[in-house]
């Protein structure tokens, strides 16, 4: 063999292992992007979860309050703003018609706080 064969010889071995080193970190990104991934997909349904449960705590908790049949709510922000109304100069049919209102946007986020996604 000679000087010459052998340095091509460690180039294409080195040209190799630059190839199999390239392909191993470009399979472990791939590998850390999916954990990554599944990671952040766990913990978003795990705040969820406890959004969910301190809003139902919360609920519970301010229901014993505050007496919700009273207003006809049972959400603590539509009973807040049922109470500014109420102690607006507003008129009879105008009270109505806001807890009208007001009706339809409880049911609305009841509906959208307990719909899975």
């Amino acid at each position: 063999m000679t000087l010459n064969s052998i340095g091509l010889f460690h180039v294409v071995e080195m040209d190799n292992s630059l190839e199999r080193f390239v392909q191993e970190t470009v399979d472990s990104a791939d590998e850390k992007k999916v954990d990554v991934r599944e990671k952040h997909a766990a913990m978003k349904k795990i705040y969820k979860e406890l959004k969910q449960s301190y809003s139902s705590l919360k609920k519970m908790t301010e229901g014993q309050l505050q007496q919700p049949k009273q207003s006809g709510f049972v959400d603590p922000r539509v009973r807040e703003l049922w109470t500014l109304a109420r102690q607006a100069n507003m008129t009879d049919d105008e009270l109505s018609s806001f807890k009208v209102c007001l009706s339809i946007n409880q049911l609305a986020v009841h509906t959208h706080t307990h719909t899975p996604v």
